[in-house]
């Protein structure tokens, strides 16, 4: 495949570099190349003079630098599954899996991403380090270690780099030991920088303009590990739209609840005020929060053609709303659809989770009955609502939580599906066997990093993972994990990942826990 890439900041090949790093996505590159932190990352690497770095995908046929040369690889996990890209990376240039299978002679493998700060455990054996947290603050230090030190042994380049707050290492792991969780101050916004028309979101410059939520939902892992909540600077998002729109006409604002930016109203205005001049613009953001819709964001939106939204309400009813902390009124819900409507948006996405803690049939029916009002109540406004199924996150006040049997998640599924189509409404649900291997991998410890590489060498299906438990079991190489997916975990309990000092700490969390549920 021919590739045609635009940098937009000064990329320079540097063939003679001191360190030759590989900045290795766990997908495809059409996906890695629309993933904004992977590519963040990698030009903050890029740009240090003494990098020579490359970009590798699980499809990438050849490389510029040779496996035997390469000094560090790094990897993003944004979701738990991409797991599988990652031993595939390995595999495909026959690096061992796991750290302590990789002599001096391997490269040194370094992890992060969201994944990796919110339980690093189920993986942790395949990395010899891993920075819990943003990137930003000690990225420059890192590599700086791992240059002037480059021809010593590992265990000497890990023990430095023990020493940076935010960096993991897991062989060094005791019962005591501690790593703090690091954040960034954000003054300015990471931004899309390298655009091509191969990616997923073809030559389209994405802005992070916030990073983390407000609103704290109790399942909600961006409201936890990225605390706390952090805005870009207006001067700057101004300055980088602008930038921007030098090289392609396509934008999009990211972030976790853009309309809660202190001067989004101004944002828009301005990209309004672009398009009246002349610009032809066509712009996307990520999901919008009901009570929040502004008319600037909505005559924002179709100014630039955008004639589709989001809103994630999660629950139906207002009684599992609260349960959740999703704090929106069935008003707020009918009011934001009808002004979008209003606005000239012709069709609404609203996604939703089945299996939320203390849900009954009455949730979903009043979830059913909610889009039924909307779509009634707005004559040609198409509603599609989307399901998946809860996955409890570490770090976020249901990591305690129970899931649903899946059996009992599938027989909801149905019914939803069913009983929207009686209301004239296609409804999409995800699915419950995967959300299973999910929250496995999300709440699991290094007892299953085993489990996961015979499930890699198995295919990686679904099938993968079921038949290799099994044979798991059947040989007493595991536990009954099926006990921690399903029944979750006490809040009195030792959890894998408590080793992470997060700003909102333990306590607080199972105080919110409690507290929502009723505990």
């Amino acid at each position: 495949m021919q590739l045609t890439e635009r940098f937009l900041y000064n990329h320079r090949n540097k063939e003679n570099a001191e360190l030759n790093v590989w900045c290795a996505f766990p997908a495809v590159y059409n996906f890695g190349m629309s993933a904004l932190g992977y590519l963040a990352v990698f030009q903050l690497i890029d740009s240090m003079d003494f990098i020579n770095a490359e970009r590798i995908f699980t499809d990438t046929e050849n490389t510029q630098i040779n496996v035997k040369d390469v000094n560090v690889i790094t990897f993003s996990l944004s979701f738990e599954l991409e797991y599988l890209g990652i031993l595939n990376i390995l595999n495909k240039y026959n690096i061992p899996f796991l750290s302590k299978d990789r002599g001096e002679e391997y490269p040194v493998i370094y992890g992060g991403g969201p994944v990796l700060s919110a339980n690093p455990e189920p993986f942790a054996d395949i990395f010899d380090f891993i920075m819990i947290g943003d990137a930003e603050p000690h990225i420059n230090e890192v590599f700086e270690i791992l240059k002037n030190n480059k021809n010593k042994p590992k265990i000497q380049k890990l023990e430095l780099l023990s020493n940076i707050e935010g960096i993991y290492i897991p062989r060094f792991k005791t019962k005591n030991y501690k790593v703090k969780k690091v954040s960034s101050e954000l003054k300015s916004c990471i931004t899309t920088p390298i655009l091509t028309p191969n990616s997923f979101f073809a030559d389209t410059y994405i802005l992070e303009i916030e990073r983390g939520c407000p609103q704290k939902c109790g399942f909600c892992l961006t409201s936890y590990i990225n605390n706390p909540v952090r805005f870009c600077e207006y001067e700057k998002i101004i300055e980088k739209i602008d930038y921007g729109l030098q090289y392609t006409n396509k934008i999009a604002l990211l972030g976790a609840l853009i309309c809660s930016h202190p001067r989004i109203d101004d944002i828009c205005k301005h990209i309004i005020k672009k398009i009246d001049e002349g610009k032809n613009i066509e712009l996307s953001v990520s999901s919008l929060r009901a009570d929040y819709v502004s008319d600037k964001t909505l005559e924002m939106l179709n100014k630039c053609g955008q004639r589709s939204a989001t809103i994630a309400i999660e629950a139906g009813s207002e009684r599992l709303r609260r349960v959740i902390n999703k704090n929106l009124t069935e008003a707020n819900i009918i009011e934001a659809a009808q002004k979008m409507a209003e606005s000239g948006l012709s069709s609404l996405k609203i996604y939703g989770i089945i299996g939320l803690p203390t849900e009954t049939y009455e949730d979903i029916d009043e979830f059913i009955n909610l889009c039924t009002k909307i779509k009634r109540n707005n004559k040609g406004f198409n509603i599609t609502p989307a399901f998946s199924t809860f996955v409890p996150k570490a770090q976020t006040p249901f990591q305690y939580a129970q899931r649903e049997e899946t059996k009992s998640l599938e027989k909801k599924n149905e019914y939803i599906k069913k009983q929207f189509a009686k209301a004239g409404i296609k409804a999409r649900t995800g699915s419950a066997k995967w959300d299973y291997i999910q929250t496995l991998l999300s709440r699991c410890g290094r007892e299953i990093t085993p489990y996961l590489t015979d499930v890699y060498k198995n295919g990686g299906t679904i099938g993968a993972f079921k038949n290799t438990y099994k044979e798991y079991i059947k040989n007493k190489l595991l536990p009954d994990i099926n006990e921690i997916i399903i029944k979750g975990y006490s809040p009195e309990s030792e959890l894998p990942w408590d080793f992470i000092e997060y700003p909102k700490t333990k306590e607080f969390i199972k105080k919110e826990y409690q507290r929502l549920l009723g505990i």
